[in-house]
């Protein structure tokens, strides 16, 4: 039998099998590449689709900004309480060093509400370098009232746009209140403006600290930015200094509301229903003639322990 020649075997031989074979794997070459090209291709987002995400995030990224921001300007305001109180602290302790009468005292050594001295208000006003001042003290000069009758007043005329110091109320509010000013500028939820309008100086950093203070005062009130940046509440940026002043325990000092001292050198103040007693909207009272029963005065020795 004649041996076949495997070469010519199906018409092409190993040259032809191997030529067939390199197509083949060209082909499926083309055909994996327009199935990579599809797959990939199917991977992308339409306008509609990169639009609705977009949507989405700018949502989460609004809802947390809301809750985000606020904190943060909470610390800031706590951290900037903490300065001007270290600041202020400083200066009472120079002024009680160059032996200064602090108020007017009665017959059981303590103050006369917030009867401060001229004297005592000049070398605070001094010590802590001020920009700017207001007040009804009797050694000021004409024209430096801070108080304001009205919005249009306030908004045209005042000198003293950082002051929060109204006619007969101040500015600010109770913490947790979410009222407006009403229509003579003021806060019907706030505190007479008594406890501010005796002496008002703005610091260097755009704090003010207010010198008054009725019944078991001095008082002294720090809003860490000042009227103008808000939010003027009580426990937020606006804080309370208690001013301890008693010739016949020689004992003289200042503590922030809501701290243990003040309790004990005046148990009159230790009253659950007094805002200073403790750090809440629901502590203390709305609307009042003075600092200690406010809603929110607590919270300044609360801050200054974080």
């Amino acid at each position: 039998m004649k041996k076949e020649n495997f070469r010519n075997f199906g018409g092409g031989g190993t040259q032809s099998l191997a030529n067939q074979s390199k197509a083949s794997r060209n082909a499926n070459k083309r055909d994996i590449g327009v199935t990579e090209y599809r797959y990939f291709k199917k991977q992308g987002f339409t306008l509609a689709e990169v639009l609705i995400t977009l949507g989405i995030i700018g949502i989460v990224a609004a809802l947390t900004l809301t809750t985000v921001i606020p904190e943060i300007q909470n610390k800031q305001n706590i951290a900037k309480w903490k300065k001007v109180y270290s600041v202020v602290n400083t200066a009472f302790n120079e002024v009680l060093a160059d032996d200064i009468t602090i108020c007017n005292h009665s017959q059981y050594g303590d103050c006369i509400g917030g009867a401060y001295t001229d004297e005592f208000l000049q070398a605070m006003k001094s010590k802590l370098k001020v920009v700017d001042y207001c007040g009804t003290a009797a050694f000021l000069p004409s024209g430096y009232t801070c108080e304001h009758f009205n919005s249009d007043y306030w908004n045209k005329m005042s000198k003293h746009k950082w002051s929060g110091v109204a006619n007969i109320y101040s500015r600010y509010k109770a913490l947790g209140v979410r009222a407006p000013f009403g229509t003579n500028g003021y806060s019907p939820y706030g505190v007479n403006a008594y406890n501010f309008n005796k002496l008002a100086l703005l610091l260097p950093d755009g704090s003010v600290v207010y010198f008054g203070g009725l019944w078991f005062g001095p008082w002294l009130v720090v809003d860490v930015n000042n009227f103008q940046k808000g939010p003027n509440e009580f426990g937020k940026d606006v804080f309370v200094i208690h001013v301890y002043s008693n010739i016949k325990k020689d004992r003289h000092y200042i503590a922030p509301a809501g701290s243990d001292v003040i309790f004990q050198d005046d148990t009159r103040l230790n009253n659950s229903s007094y805002g200073i007693t403790g750090c809440s909207k629901d502590i203390g009272s709305q609307s009042s003639n003075t600092v200690y029963e406010i809603a929110g005065s607590g919270c300044s020795a609360r801050y200054l322990m974080e």
